[in-house]
């Protein structure tokens, strides 16, 4: 009996479990019957089944644990407590690993399986869908109807659908989207609040850096991890790329990246050659602030937001503290802002008496204004800087991507385009390479040394070669730093293996021996 994991997204994962001559995908039904007892013989699966003691918050909690399982005997009830919820199965994922399968009996609830899934269980029963079901319940992607009629087919039809749902949603990383989109029940609700409020940094340790997509639905997207990662860095380890003390904050667009639509070309058109003198940064949500530089990367690429004009009360506060603490750190000394009229709650949060013009699309006045605006601070400022956009975008990005400690090590490479892609070079020596199509760079092996230098983004490995795909049985050791879909270098005692993707977390990645920790690539 074998547990092959395929694919990870934050704690929720998919693969195969071989049990005799069958096999299930998981996260998968698990049988009627599975539970057979024997005199004093308890077999779960037709795996013998013993009891085990694990401390969870300071509490002691038994588990039967078979070969391949760990199932808390505990009952349904917890779930009345969403806080409660949460904290054990984290808490008990921490504690248990990834080598076997969580299942807790009687807890799917069609309405909740997304989210406990999103917490780590791996397996689900149609116990509550047969008995709701027998008393005329009938499961609807809608909630639940009541027609005195039985159902219980029908419903456990309806939670195998669920489960084939969310294996997809890990399978192309639009998990979250998957869940925050189900909040049919309050309770779904809940749970994702509390993970994300409560549990934040835990999830954020397993999120992965980058997803399929952001679609921001909700307030619940202000604190999905991806989010957070972009607000808190703009906000906080981010500096302006260039000695500029100018700052234009404009809106955003329903085009991605921003600089493709046709209001930011507008813009551009109206600027023309001012645009060397300001740094630009987009005004949105959940996103916040969006410096020009970083707008082709994740999330500010790959998000979409439902566009009203009305902003939530938790949208303006994060927009305006946003904006406060940009410019602080920045040192900006003069600040324009060109924002559409349903933002001038900005203007009265931050009591702005100048430079703040709003821009009434299809009207070209405004563009004079800001024009003059701009014309007068440069001709009073007189900073005459030469500018290089790309190398301010490519550097800004890998600051991003690896952290601030990078810019020493790059900074002083050129740019050069090679076969239809920029590059980042010493020599003739390619060191990054610009992925336009997710908006990152990818770390050569000429750059390999930079990271074992500096102990950020390793994985080492046991002693071989590794190939297409590294299993996590193979890995000795990484650094913590290390999100999944992260770049990594791998290497061997300080001797350079090869770099490529992680498809786990640093924390899962040293949990489980079962599944694929690093795409290779060379």
């Amino acid at each position: 009996m074998v547990i092959k994991s395929q694919s990870f997204f934050a704690y929720s994962r998919i693969g195969s479990y071989n049990h005799g001559e069958s096999s299930y995908d998981f996260p998968f039904i698990v049988p009627v019957g599975s539970f057979i007892r024997n005199n004093d013989d308890l077999r779960f699966m037709d795996e013998e089944c013993s009891i085990k003691n694990v401390n969870v918050r300071n509490r002691e909690i038994k588990i039967l644990e078979t070969e391949n399982f760990f199932i808390p005997m505990t009952t349904p009830f917890f779930l009345k407590r969403s806080k409660q919820t949460v904290n054990f199965i984290i808490d008990l994922k921490k504690e248990i690993g990834y080598e076997k399968l969580l299942y807790i009996p009687g807890v799917s609830d069609p309405y909740l399986i997304p989210h406990l899934f999103s917490l780590g269980v791996d397996a689900f029963d149609t116990i509550n869908a047969s008995v709701e079901g027998s008393h005329g319940v009938l499961y609807t992607m809608m909630g639940r109807l009541n027609n005195g009629m039985d159902h219980s087919p029908e419903n456990a039809e309806f939670i195998h659908n669920i489960i084939f749902l969310i294996k997809n949603g890990v399978d192309s990383l639009t998990l979250m989207e998957m869940v925050e989109r189900w909040n049919i029940s309050s309770k779904g609700r809940e749970i994702l609040r509390i993970l994300e409020e409560s549990r934040g940094g835990d999830f954020e340790e397993v999120y992965p850096r980058t997803t399929g997509s952001v679609i921001a639905g909700g307030l619940e997207s202000l604190e999905r991890p991806d989010i957070l990662r972009f607000n808190s860095y703009v906000t906080g380890d981010y500096k302006k790329s260039n000695d500029l003390e100018t700052v234009l904050f404009l809106p955003c667009a329903a085009r991605k990246p921003y600089s493709q639509s046709r209001s930011h070309q507008a813009i551009f058109e109206a600027l023309g050659s001012l645009r060397k003198h300001i740094n630009e940064v987009i005004v949105t949500s959940p996103i916040t602030l969006v410096p020009r530089e970083l707008e082709e990367t994740y999330p500010p690429g790959f998000y979409d937001i439902p566009v009203t004009g009305n902003w939530f009360l938790e949208e303006k506060e994060n927009i305006v503290n946003s904006i406060e603490m940009f410019i602080q750190n920045n040192q900006y000394k003069n600040v324009i802002f060109f924002l559409p009229e349903d933002m001038s709650f900005i203007k009265e949060k931050l009591n702005i008496d100048q430079n703040f013009i709003i821009w009434k699309k299809g009207e070209s006045g405004e563009f004079d204004t800001l024009r003059e605006t701009i014309s007068e601070i440069v001709s009073r400022e007189r900073d005459g800087q030469k500018r290089d956009f790309l190398k301010e975008k490519l550097v800004s990005i890998a600051q991003y991507q690896f952290g601030p400690w990078i810019k020493p090590f790059i900074s002083g490479l050129r740019i050069n385009r090679m076969f239809n892609q920029f590059m980042l070079v010493e020599g003739n020596k390619p060191y990054f390479v610009y992925n336009e199509r997710l908006g990152k760079l990818t770390i050569h092996r000429n750059a390999a040394h930079i990271f074992v230098e500096q102990n950020r983004f390793l994985v080492e490995i046991d002693n071989f070669k590794p190939t297409a795909n590294i299993y996590s049985m193979g890995v000795l050791n990484c650094t913590e730093d290390i999100r999944q879909e992260d770049e990594v270098v791998i290497h061997h005692g300080g001797e350079i293996r090869g770099t490529g993707i992680s498809k786990m977390s640093h924390q899962i990645m040293l949990k489980t021996k079962k599944g694929i920790a690093v795409k290779v690539r060379n």
